[in-house]
């Protein structure tokens, strides 16, 4: 079994599709995309419109929780997608699930919940700015009588605004479909309650892969007393592996880190999620630092989700 690590070199060649060389900044190397759509030059074979919504100057805005069929009459499988924001001011986030038209798809999504009912297809935070591509003969499946349910999250700024997103789709030709399915397990941990003035409160969480599974990609998600995130995975032997080091994780940078080199996780494979928090005064973003800081879906409150894109082991 080959094993790697995702190193900072490969996060950027990743991520950005940049050739890291020695005694160069990658980040002098990107270009200006040509258009919006990012995905090999071409528009999205399939546009959805997100139900414009007027953000309002201040106040709490509640989760938004949109249904939108998806009526294309045969199976689709999707190899690219690409948000793009109305106003990138006001848009917190937004998570897309591939869900089946027929089921009860009311309610408020909970983001670290793992429901074998919804595919995680794709989401929007701070720092994606390009299209996720997906692994070469990978893709997520889009069967007949599907619907895109997204959970929307707004945030007021002192200025009335009007959203419109748009998530872009691509798809495999009828002739290409892949022979693996890309999927996304989340481990969190709930129930937070972090001490006021607290520099450096740890956080933790675990998951075991039950099956063989080939890890692609990680992404970190905390508020704005997130300080830092890593993942290692524990092997059936005991032998331990880091993967991921976010060592100053930045709510404004978001990004899913996508390996040149995915690693095959065998059966029985814990992966780990550790975390720091900083609920002082120290850090310039933290909305108080007078009182504990507990688990919530608005940006005052706090989460702590580790993301693991996988597929099946190829057989």
């Amino acid at each position: 079994m080959k094993k790697t690590t995702l190193s900072a070199a490969l996060v950027l060649t990743a991520v950005w599709g940049l050739q890291a060389q020695a005694g160069v900044d990658p980040l002098t190397q990107i270009q200006p995309p040509a258009s919006e759509w990012t995905h090999d030059g071409s528009a999205p074979d399939h546009i959805v419109e997100v139900p414009p919504f007027a953000v309002p100057a201040t106040g709490v805005i509640d989760y938004i929780n949109t249904v939108i069929p998806l009526e294309f009459g045969e199976e689709k499988w999707v190899k690219a997608v690409q948000f793009i924001p109305g106003d990138k001011r006001v848009l917190h986030h937004l998570l897309s699930y591939v869900v089946a038209d027929d089921q009860n798809n009311e309610g408020t999504i909970d983001e670290a919940d793992n429901d074998p009912r919804r595919e995680f297809l794709e989401g929007y935070a701070p720092g994606k700015e390009y299209a996720t591509e997906f692994p070469t003969n990978t893709g997520i499946k889009v069967p007949v009588g599907s619907a895109l349910r997204m959970s929307v999250h707004y945030t007021s700024f002192g200025q009335e605004t009007v959203d419109n997103t748009k998530v872009g789709m691509w798809f495999y030709d009828e002739n290409e479909t892949p022979d693996l399915e890309f999927h996304t397990h989340s481990v969190s941990a709930r129930d937070l309650a972090i001490p006021p003035g607290d520099m450096n409160h740890e956080m933790a969480a675990s998951h075991v892969f039950e099956d063989d599974i080939v890890l692609h990609g990680f992404r970190a998600h905390m508020h704005y007393r997130g300080k830092a995130m890593s993942a290692r995975v524990i092997y059936p032997d005991n032998t331990v592996e880091n993967i991921i080091n976010v060592a100053d994780y930045n709510f404004a940078w978001q990004p899913t880190y996508r390996m040149d080199e995915p690693m095959v996780l065998p059966a029985g494979s814990r992966v780990v999620v550790e975390g720091l928090f900083d609920n002082s005064e120290y850090n310039p973003g933290n909305p108080d630092p007078t009182v504990p800081a507990v688990s919530g879906p608005q940006s005052w409150e706090e989460m702590f989700i580790g993301y693991f894109s996988y597929t099946d082991l190829p057989e």
